[in-house]
């Protein structure tokens, strides 16, 4: 059985993640129509990730962005 870490994989809130699929669908919308025809074509879905930032660095973890926060001189 998984356990979700509560500070680097909190519950998604249900209404940002509908915020999120319109965002999406919209992303979409706005390409290209050859582009869309072959996203279509090819079954490829936009998908959106968080990305975490501190002291000028960008991370794709959060866990990784708490472990550098706390690397970091006071």
């Amino acid at each position: 059985m998984t356990t979700l870490n509560p500070h680097a994989d909190p519950q998604p809130d249900p209404a940002l993640a509908l915020r999120l699929e319109q965002y999406a669908v919209s992303h979409r919308a706005t390409a290209s129509p050859a582009t869309a025809a072959e996203l279509d074509r090819y079954d490829i879905a936009v998908v959106l990730q968080a990305i975490y930032e501190w002291g000028g660095y960008r991370y794709s973890n959060a866990s990784d962005a708490i472990a550098a926060a706390k690397r970091s001189p006071k």
